[in-house]
């Protein structure tokens, strides 16, 4: 498949995580770019949002794709519960320090020599990543943020905790950090996507979201602190809006 004439290249999603990691040794304290203060569940959400955009994008990172088998191959250090869970427990709940553990292993594997990545076990199908070229021009034009959002409440269904799909333990801050890590992307590939504010602000002019604030707690609330029934709300939102925009005056 071709790039398309005159996008921007994308930025891949190891060197923003490495970003983070130099902003969060520089500084002695948060809140740090791109994630503000450290939550190691909103952070992988995160990194899935920003993988998924990536996906849509049609881009090939190459050799950075080994890094999750190169955790759990080489390092043992992705057991079951996730890198997540494993780093809190071992830091004592300290979120800081356990997406720092992550983000060391990281530029670690990012230093590796190009034998020691072809030396990485690869069980698939495909091509060892570490023979790929990466291409990070976009192959298909941006996919806005609330198609995202529709994709997901599709594969959802009527089917209880089917979310986790996307974001693991279902909570309102891990699908938080979802959206951040789509929009993210979308911004650093110079992706306009002004629907998304158009919608944050409908959801505080219409549906009692507070000016300032995300739609996390108020729907957290409606929803009697059901997270998954806060979330399949907000997704009907989505719904709503998009149905209001075709059905205005002058809409295609």
């Amino acid at each position: 498949m071709s790039s398309r004439p005159g996008a921007k290249p994308i930025v891949p999603l190891q060197d923003v995580l490495l970003r983070i990691r130099e902003d969060m040794r520089s500084r002695t304290s948060g809140p740090y770019l791109y994630i503000g203060m450290p939550d190691v569940g909103r952070v992988r959400c995160l990194i899935i949002g920003y993988a998924e955009c990536l996906r849509a994008f049609g881009v090939e990172e190459g050799a950075d794709d080994l890094f999750g088998e190169w955790l759990f191959c080489v390092k043992k250090a992705f057991p079951g519960q996730g890198w997540e869970q494993a780093c809190l427990e071992e830091f004592h709940g300290d979120h800081q320090r356990a997406l720092l553990k992550y983000l060391d292993f990281l530029a670690e594997f990012r230093a590796l020599p190009a034998e020691a990545l072809a030396s990485i076990p690869w069980d698939f199908e495909a091509e060892h990543p570490s023979a790929r070229v990466p291409s990070l021009t976009p192959v298909y034009p941006p996919q806005p943020m609330l198609d995202m959002l529709l994709e997901v409440r599709r594969v959802m269904g009527d089917v209880r905790r089917r979310l986790g799909l996307f974001i693991g333990d279902i909570d309102v801050k891990r699908m938080v950090g979802f959206i951040d890590g789509y929009r993210l992307c979308l911004a650093l590939a110079g992706a306009r996507d002004e629907e998304y504010p158009r919608f944050e602000r409908w959801l505080q002019e219409g549906k009692g979201v507070p000016p300032g604030q995300d739609w996390t707690l108020p729907l957290l609330q409606a929803c009697q602190g059901d997270a998954e029934q806060a979330i399949r709300r907000l997704l009907e939102y989505v719904v709503e809006f998009r149905s209001r925009g075709r059905s205005a005056p002058g809409a295609e």
